[in-house]
């Protein structure tokens, strides 16, 4: 829907050439959401974070990988010590070469990887014009950390939330862009109003003034009324000249934003979203969708996680560690590369590896201790984050409901403002009222004006806002989704 009225927009300019372009408010949402930098941004973002995860979930698969040293060639004189302890200088001309196939499945469970391959080594010695391979067929094993931190593990926690938290954020991001389209959109509106505002005072200035030369020359004006007149004139030349370039202005911002082909003499007009049907929205509602929608709650899990993590890291890096490795297979050695595959006997390998802390004068007790307090300090800011987080999502839905309300009084009051100017032009053309009095009308006219203008983006403002604080869509009961493109 929003492709196509993105498509309707753009043809209407291309081909409406004789008559004056519209442009709503929707329209130019849909149009921020598909040209803007910020969707860029925001896709972008999304696909590292998709990308990060795809990566890291391959971690858990079992990882193939050929290694070795394909030639380490030397050619030196080596010491050799005799049986009377001299020592001779002995020319060695040798090269080693070594290659491993290597197929490893890490245990996120346990930390521990199991692994099976294949090694193949040579020697030469050019001097004795001799050569030899030594071969691994097949060897089947398995290493176990134990009493060691399992950062597999938690990252199998932490990284599903990670693209949880980036997937809601980018839902975010686009109805942030509609606030910010927003902001834009009611910027030029209100600087296109002020300048029509201005133009029309300017209008009626200048048929004042020629009333009032009319009642200077019949004796029904003085002169410093009617130089009053011409000062109000030159007056509203000036505001009329600055409201249009305020509305020049205002009007490159939106079109730069929404990134839209347009010349500097298009002449768009921006309607007015008078019409809106979302008057109010229950906070308890409001809330429970935000706390369902919303990257926060994700954000507040995974740093809970996260915390808890380091402290189990704090206690496992500073006490007792050790690591077994177990590992079977087939070996034989031969002076040709088939010979060594042959009549092969069976090999075995234990290795244990330990690390005892016997004096560290209190370091891993102080890593404990910090990382318990961390823990402690996340906890309390994000109990406060989340305080601050409800307090904005009630904000959001009595705002739109006070703006619903006083969009409604603004816009009789405006109503009043221009019928009570028409009036006033009248009398003074009647000479029932002073040329001061007809100046206050306009004032209040023109306040009243954009006072509903400000009033009116304020509700939409509020309503793109809760919007986004909640991800929902009220009018339609339904979560918001976009489709990254």
């Amino acid at each position: 829907m929003k492709t196509f009225n993105y498509i309707l927009f753009i043809l209407s300019i291309s081909f409406v050439c004789q008559a004056q372009k519209v442009l709503t408010l929707q329209q130019s949402i849909d149009l921020a959401q598909q040209n803007s930098n910020y969707v860029r941004l925001a896709n972008t973002t999304l696909e590292i974070e998709r990308a990060d995860y795809k990566a890291f979930q391959t971690n858990l698969r079992p990882q193939l990988e050929l290694k070795g040293t394909p030639s380490s060639y030397g050619k030196n004189y080596n010491p050799i010590t005799q049986p009377d302890g001299s020592i001779v200088y002995q020319a060695v001309e040798q090269n080693n070469i070594n290659m491993q196939l290597n197929l490893t499945q890490q245990i996120a469970a346990t930390g521990g990887a199991f692994f099976v391959g294949s090694q193949i080594n040579r020697f030469d010695d050019f001097q004795g014009n001799f050569h030899q391979y030594q071969a691994q067929p097949v060897y089947v094993g398995y290493s176990q950390p134990i009493f060691q931190y399992n950062e597999l593990k938690w990252q199998k926690i932490l990284a599903p939330l990670q693209l949880q938290e980036a997937e809601k954020q980018f839902i975010e991001d686009m109805e942030w862009i509609a606030v910010q389209t927003t902001e834009f959109y009611f910027n030029a509106l209100s600087a296109q109003w002020n300048a029509n505002i201005a133009l029309l005072n300017l209008e009626d200035n200048k048929k004042i003034a020629r009333i009032t030369k009319a009642k200077y020359e019949l004796g029904k004006a003085s002169e410093s009324e009617v130089l009053q007149v011409e000062l109000n004139v030159i007056s509203a030349e000036q505001t009329f000249s600055t409201a249009h370039l305020s509305y020049r202005k205002s009007m490159r911002s939106l079109i730069n934003y929404l990134q839209i082909d347009l010349s500097e003499d298009d002449d768009i007009k921006l309607l007015v979203p008078s019409e809106y049907t979302l008057n109010e929205v229950s906070t308890d509602v409001a809330w429970e969708k935000a706390k369902l929608n919303r990257k926060d709650f994700i954000n507040y899990e995974k740093r809970r996680i996260a915390s808890q993590s380091e402290i189990i890291k704090a206690k496992r890096d500073n006490r007792f560690q050790a690591n077994v490795e177990v590992a079977f297979g087939l070996s034989n050695q031969a002076g040709q590369l088939g010979e060594a595959y042959q009549n092969t006997i069976q090999s075995q390998q234990i290795n244990v590896t330990l690390a005892v802390p016997i004096l560290d004068w209190g370091r891993a007790k102080a890593r404990i201790h910090s990382a318990q307090k961390s823990y402690e300090l996340v906890n309390a800011q994000i109990d406060q984050d989340q305080l601050d987080f409800q307090r904005d999502v009630v904000n959001a839905s009595e705002q739109l409901e006070t703006m619903a309300k006083q969009v409604t009084f603004i816009k009789t009051a405006d109503e009043v403002a221009q019928k009570k100017y028409s009036i006033a032009l009248q009398r003074y053309e009647l000479g029932d009222i002073s040329i001061r009095e007809l100046v206050w009308s306009t004032d209040e006219k023109d306040q009243a004006k954009n006072a509903y203008i400000n009033t009116l983006k304020s509700y939409w403002m509020s309503y793109y806002q809760l919007r986004t604080v909640t991800l929902f869509d009220f009018e339609e009961g339904e979560n918001i989704r976009y489709v990254m493109k």
